[in-house]
């Protein structure tokens, strides 16, 4: 897929409920790479279409706004989930962002990305989490 990379060159592992609340929509995980607009998907591969505004329905497509959230310490710590609503980075992201005013467009436009940024070798240490900064 070279020429198609977007500049956010990472695996993630993409999670969502296709615009439905966590307790009624099924949670959807898929790994994965941002890719560029126009991006020609082939056979037997998954996409999902992103949009700077959201259209006012539930589910597809999600809006391309998020935040983002790096992490650096004890692994297990970022990674518990005993106690947290997920886990710790995303709890904590998703705390910052409300503390902050973001909106978070749950559930119609929700999603959240767990970022490999040394590869999916390797333990997740940055999150994306949805915006709409348009509300």
């Amino acid at each position: 897929m070279t020429g198609y990379n977007s500049d956010f060159a990472y695996d993630v592992f993409f999670m969502h409920h296709y615009g439905l609340g966590v307790d009624i929509g099924p949670w959807h995980g898929v790994w994965g790479r941002f890719m560029k607009a126009e991006t020609p998907v082939p056979e037997g591969f998954l996409h999902f279409e992103f949009v700077p505004h959201s259209d006012g329905k539930a589910g597809l497509p999600y809006l391309s706004q998020f935040a983002y959230a790096t992490f650096s310490g004890d692994m297990e710590a970022m990674h518990k989930r005993e106690g947290y609503d997920s886990d710790a980075m995303y709890d904590v992201t998703r705390n910052i962002m409300l503390g902050q005013g973001v909106a978070i467009p749950y559930p119609h436009k929700y999603w959240t990305a767990a970022v490999f940024l040394d590869g999916f070798e390797k333990d997740s240490t940055a999150y994306m989490f949805s915006a709409d900064l348009d509300a």
